[in-house]
This record gives structure tokens, sequence and C-alpha cells, in this order.
């Protein structure tokens, strides 16, 4: 998915950030080098470990909150062609994004053959975005002897709002 803005949006809770861990995964052990803007500081390194993600191989960008620089930030991560996937975590209250900045970026991409994954609560890249996908919890499964209190999995339903993807659906992420 080379050259793809693709947004991830869904409420808290939803699986959107769990979709994105599996995601940085993937990409970090096959070898390539992710960045993820975090501009709520959400982004929880020991839980990332634990998924699989190898830290060596991700540049963590933590703005405080401050999501005008988080934007900044993506500008200049879109253009660096060593990274295969960039990502930004824009929380619950995402900024304003002109439809000029989401095509720039997405032409960004496509030229340094990157990805950029948008995680936000509601969409801003537009028309920007070639794949748009919506998270939504749809049940969780307890664990835990003799009274379940432990989280074990979470149920997520994805829906594709923009573009074409492949296994739209129920999916299942271990907690």
């Amino acid at each position: 998915m080379r050259g793809e803005v693709i947004e991830i949006v869904g409420r808290l809770s939803s699986g959107r950030t769990s979709l994105l861990t599996a995601w940085l995964t993937d990409v970090t052990r096959r070898g390539g080098f992710v960045a993820l803007v975090d501009a709520d500081g959400a982004f929880d390194p020991s839980s990332a470990v634990r998924a699989g993600v190898d830290l060596r191989r991700l540049l963590w960008v933590r703005t405080g909150s401050r999501r005008d620089t988080a934007l900044r930030a993506v500008d200049l991560l879109v253009r660096c062609r060593g990274l295969a996937l960039v990502a930004v975590d824009l929380g619950e209250s995402p900024p304003r994004l002109s439809l000029a900045a989401a095509f720039r970026w997405r032409m960004a991409v496509q030229r340094a053959g990157t990805t950029l994954v948008i995680l936000t609560a509601r969409r801003i890249a537009g028309a920007g975005a070639t794949l748009a996908v919506r998270t939504a919890r749809r049940a969780l499964e307890w664990s835990g002897d003799p009274r379940p209190t432990r989280l074990a999995r979470v149920a997520t339903d994805v829906e594709v709002l923009r573009g074409h993807a492949p296994a739209a659906g129920e999916h299942w992420w271990c907690a």
C-alpha cells in the first residue's frame, strides 16, 4: 500500500490503535522503518513491544497535545524516502486539515514511496485519503478464574468509508 493515505477513524477503544499497532508490528518485523507522530502522548512503548513492534525501527515524535506541531511533523516525515510507514495519532479532537494539505501529503507519499496512516475520531483528509475505514467496538471478552476480571479480546467491526479494502467486517484483537 505504498503511496497511499489511509484514515482509520473511530471512537476511543474502538480498535483503531490496535489496528495501527498490528501494522507497525508487521512493517518493523519485515525490516522497515516507521515514524509515529503522537499528538496526545497516547502511545505506550511497552504495549507496542508486547505486540511485537521493534522499537529500534520506530521514530516516535511526541508533540505534547500541539496539533499544529503534529501536522508540521507529518508534513516533513511524508517526504522522507527511508520510511515505509508514517502514522499520526490525532486522538479525539483532530484539527482541521485543508483539502490542499491532504492532497499535498498524498503527492508526497507517492513520491517518497511511503504510506501515511491517520488515526483520529473523525475524518479529516476527505478526498485526499485513498482509503478510509471506521472501527467500532462490538464486544469485549473477559478472562480470569473464578471471576473474569482481565480483558482478553476485543471484537472490532471495520467498515470501509472510502476506497476499496479487503476483509472488511469483524476482527478480534488480543488485549
